[in-house]
């Protein structure tokens, strides 16, 4: 009985195995080589074309990799953008759930032009959130939350996507932004100007102008990359 049932669980492990979703991994940020990587429980693979900027230096990054369904909830293309002030980040994806089906590669995304919102963002010198930002393209919310990047703890307040918040509660992180650090309050997001307030309420239920993300821990084995 016993061997019947470790053969069982070999069959059983190595037919998951088998089954599971292959997808391109790149293996540096400009993704000059990739590899195919064997998913674990992710369901999706995703490619993105990232266009980041960080103290007023620009670059481009590319990444390929096995995805959740919290940064892709559906196949297809997405833009994700954030802005923090310091640094931003805009990214074109496509989300796809058949093996290597992530080996092309995105045209980074336009320049964004203004839209109509404003939101606070914060010094990091002092971490004071009262400097307000201009918004654009696909950003149509506002955010915040406090982020832990080693043992500092700061405020991230600026302007995001829908998309890019939705994704945010469920990773722990800023998708495309993870090297701001993890978050350990929020985030919060809101659609109107300058609805990020310092003193905005984060026990507030979600309504037509603000969406409440509530924390939830880092999703294991998904690295999302992000400009330095």
């Amino acid at each position: 009985m016993m061997k019947l049932i470790l053969s069982l669980t070999l069959i059983w492990a190595l037919s998951s195995t088998a089954g599971a979703l292959q997808c391109q991994t790149c293996t540096d940020t400009q993704c000059s080589t990739t590899v195919l990587q064997t998913c674990s429980s992710e369901t999706m693979c995703v490619t993105a074309s990232i266009q980041a900027t960080s103290s007023g230096t620009p670059a481009q990054q590319i990444f390929k990799a096995c995805a959740s369904s919290s940064l892709c909830p559906a196949t297809g293309s997405q833009t994700f953008s954030a802005n923090l002030g310091v640094s931003s980040a805009v990214a074109s994806a496509t989300c796809c759930n058949t093996d290597n089906c992530n080996a092309g590669t995105l045209p980074f995304p336009a320049a964004q032009t203004n839209n109509s919102l404003q939101c606070f963002t914060c010094n990091p010198a002092t971490s004071q959130c009262t400097s307000t930002l201009q918004c654009k393209g696909v950003e149509d919310r506002c955010l915040q939350a406090s982020v832990t990047s080693g043992s500092s703890t700061s405020p991230a307040f600026g302007c995001a996507s829908a998309n890019l918040c939705a994704a945010a509660a469920s990773l722990g992180s800023l998708p495309f932004m993870q090297s701001v650090g993890t978050i350990s309050s929020g985030p919060s997001c809101c659609g109107t100007s300058l609805c990020n307030t310092a003193t905005t309420p984060t026990t507030a239920a979600a309504d037509a102008c603000c969406i409440r993300l509530g924390v939830i821990p880092l999703l294991l084995g998904l690295l999302i990359f992000i400009i330095c």
